[in-house]
């Protein structure tokens, strides 16, 4: 993964991921500084700005000079966009590696870094469809709605589940 100089290998990207105080701050700013990098964060809550006691977010200060990507993006009364996120943290990647420096994807939301490392695919939304079922909901109550959503969306069984033995789980109802 690193060259003789202690650089990463062209188009490497680097994922540091964990729980909040784990270390992750740290241990990029490091890798930052060893392979000449920057940090694009995969917090979903640190995309927020006033989000930063909570979140563990660095201060400038803290940050050493390392440049850090989507950090304070949003309000924190706009709606969260794993999509959008996904757009602007691909966005940030190319950049820095078309710079010929190395991007640590740094944070502890799963979601957020599979979306970016990943082949992710988000449909769109549909505000009407949207609006029509939290109508639904505050006249039924969410049971109708829950069984639905059962019903259309029963899982079939893994053909291979190492945690329950080939997908012999309870759990798991096959369609056939």
């Amino acid at each position: 993964m690193t060259g003789a100089a202690g650089r990463a290998a062209v188009g490497t990207v680097v994922a540091v991921v964990g729980p909040t105080a784990a270390g992750k701050s740290a241990l990029s700013i490091a890798l930052a500084h060893a392979l000449d990098g920057e940090v694009v964060n995969a917090d979903s809550m640190q995309l927020y700005r006033g989000m930063d006691i909570g979140t563990a977010k660095l201060t400038p200060a803290e940050r050493e000079g390392v440049p850090h990507h989507l950090l304070d993006i949003w309000e924190v009364t706009e709606p969260a966009s794993v999509a959008e996120y996904q757009g602007l943290a691909r966005a940030a990647v190319g950049d820095i590696l078309a710079r010929g420096r190395v991007p640590l994807l740094v944070g502890g939301s799963g979601l957020y870094v599979r979306a970016v490392l990943e082949r992710f695919e988000f449909p769109g939304t549909d505000p009407a469809l949207r609006d029509r079922l939290e109508r639904e909901l505050a006249a039924v109550g969410p049971a109708p709605l829950y069984a639905r959503l059962r019903a259309a969306t029963r899982p079939r069984r893994p053909a291979s589940c190492p945690a329950t033995g080939g997908g012999s789980s309870g759990r798991w109802r096959s369609s056939s």
